[in-house]
């Protein structure tokens, strides 16, 4: 069975058809680069085999958890903990404030606008505030809150079993390891499909759209192909993903490396601060952020309060972290650091032996170059995108990739 027929026919027929698969015609015939498909109200732009040139901006550091001179690892981080944690305190705080702020709040308003009854009042209120929040408020507020806290705690151990994906750029080949069998799957980079889909949907509330981006990687030997999804927040977010990843097998970009433009505003982060993860270095780099926001409120120092307004700068404030602080006091200070080092700690599996020595580099004459047709597919599309203005599927359909 040829390449394309197997994979068109494991994704109309295999068990995942269920998830975000692109839409396919009847003919069967094999995903190019830069060619749409449409199935009612998706939409599906392939961006490989054959990894072309995009143009597009590299996007999706948070999607990486480790990346170096060999490899690149899609998943396994745990960003995003942070915001939980802080989502976490929040929720915390609304737990208190209706087990002490409502019965304390309720007392003061009668005590201020209360009539001579006061006593009677103040009696009968926090009796009923009593008996409310015990059988209903305090019970559906501790059930949210372990709801929540369950969740963060189920996907630190489901991304402790979890196996990133594994790009290696000296190869050029993808590992994919299944977390169920820890079974080694590994294809070569340019046979990876690769796809950014957006589909739409109406709900009683209005139209809602979706953004995924996904790899298949083909299995000859279980004869079926291996599903890779993630769900993006927008077209540019999944093309930028995409991109970061080719940048890296391509032309060897490191995703992590610091940006320019920090070291040019003399902002330089040092290499416990670049972690490709959340902890408690993520605490220290958004202090060092704000203070450098706050050092931009000395500037026109020497101007007055009307000039000030009047050349556009901000107004002098004796205090400019005072707000940041406050949010920290209020989401517990390093708690949800701590809460993200802790994720970060326990882990995720070790990668078996044959993909530890897949892993390890290799002298530069055993590099794998790429093939002639992607040099020449590349050269074609960049000259057309570059040169003469046309965008992504334009210029590989005029490369004759579709």
């Amino acid at each position: 069975m040829s390449w394309g027929v197997r994979m068109i026919s494991r994704w109309l027929n295999g068990k995942k058809s269920n998830e975000q698969a692109p839409a396919f015609d009847r003919d069967n015939q094999p995903p190019r680069a830069g060619e749409i498909r449409t199935q009612g109200s998706s939409e599906t732009l392939f961006l490989a085999p054959l990894p072309v040139y995009t143009g597009q901006v590299p996007i999706g550091r948070r999607n990486f958890s480790q990346m170096n001179e060999v490899y690149l690892e899609l998943g396994g981080s745990n960003r995003g903990m942070v915001e939980a944690g802080k989502m976490l305190a929040f929720m915390i705080w609304l737990l208190i404030m209706l087990i002490f702020g409502v019965p304390i709040f309720l007392g003061v308003y009668l005590a201020l606008f209360g009539n001579e009854d006061f006593e009677q009042d103040i009696g009968l209120a926090m009796m009923l505030v009593f008996q409310v929040g015990l059988l209903y408020g305090i019970p559906g507020g501790v059930i949210t809150l372990g709801a929540f806290l369950y969740g963060m705690v189920s996907d630190v151990y489901k991304q402790a079993k979890t196996y990133p994906v594994r790009f290696n750029r000296q190869r050029r080949e993808v590992c994919y390891v299944d977390s169920t069998t820890h079974r080694v799957l590994i294809v070569p980079w340019e046979r990876v499909v690769a796809w950014v889909s957006n589909s739409q949907s109406v709900t009683p509330y209005g139209a809602t759209r979706q953004y995924c981006f996904g790899m298949g990687l083909e299995d000859e030997a279980q004869d079926r192909v291996q599903f890779v999804l993630i769900p993006q927040f927008s077209d540019a977010h999944a093309l930028g993903l995409w991109t970061a990843i080719r940048n890296y097998m391509e032309e060897g970009v490191l995703v992590d490396a610091p940006d320019p433009w920090l070291s040019a505003l003399g902002v330089v982060f040092t290499e416990d601060e670049l972690k490709p993860y959340e902890g408690l270095h993520t605490f220290e780099i958004e202090r060092l952020d704000a203070r450098f926001m706050g050092r931009l409120d000395d500037a026109g120092g020497h101007l007055s309060a009307e000039e000030r307004e009047r050349y556009g700068y901000s107004k002098r404030t004796p205090w400019p972290l005072r707000w940041w602080y406050v949010r920290r006091v209020l989401s517990f200070w390093k708690m949800p650091y701590l809460l993200a080092e802790w994720g970060h700690r326990k882990g995720r599996p070790a990668f078996p032996d044959q993909v530890q020595r897949w892993s390890e580099p290799l002298p530069p004459e055993q590099w794998v170059p790429p093939s002639p047709a992607l040099q020449k597919a590349n050269q074609q599309v960049r000259f057309a995108m570059d040169k003469q203005g046309a965008a992504f599927s334009a210029a590989c359909k005029e490369a004759g990739l579709h």
